[in-house]
């Protein structure tokens, strides 16, 4: 059966938090907080277009996931949109169903906005991913991704 796609609502929180977890623990083996992931997602839920997740469903139900964010790039004058948090469930995995999502959220975020391109990140060490991401048309940037650590509490 052809999968069909959604934006993601309230009610997917549980589904999106599970499949948040189980690509941690998958692909970095990071066992993440569950609670600290499920309040992640509803406030990306809450924050309009700068999160968004679409669905992939089939009748069994969830089948796929991903997020789109976005940052402003002055260099462009548009939006560059990030992918982040795909998950494909084990079974459904080959057929068709990343490629066909991302290809619906681009042209859903494309037609609402001036994207200028989609970037990701992807762990060094998952040769998989990055092989699926090449097949897709991506490319390295050049860029090397730092980050530093801000205390919330």
């Amino acid at each position: 059966m052809t999968p069909r796609f959604r934006h993601a609502v309230t009610a997917d929180i549980e589904v999106i938090t599970d499949f948040n977890c189980r690509l941690a623990a998958e692909t970095e083996n990071r066992c993440l907080d569950r609670d600290t992931v499920r309040s992640g997602v509803q406030r990306g839920l809450t924050v309009g277009d700068e999160v968004q997740y679409f669905l992939a469903e089939d009748d069994s139900g969830v089948i796929g996931q991903l997020m789109l964010t976005r940052e402003w790039s002055d260099w462009r004058d548009g939006w560059m949109i990030w992918l982040q948090s795909v998950f494909v469930i084990p079974e459904k995995r080959g057929c068709g169903v990343f490629r066909a999502l991302l290809s619906h959220a681009i042209a859903d975020v494309g037609s609402r906005t001036e994207a200028v391109n989609v970037r990701l990140y992807v762990d060094r060490e998952n040769e998989a991913a990055k092989a699926s991401y090449r097949r897709m048309g991506f490319q390295s940037t050049g860029y090397e991704i730092m980050e530093m650590p801000l205390d919330r509490k």
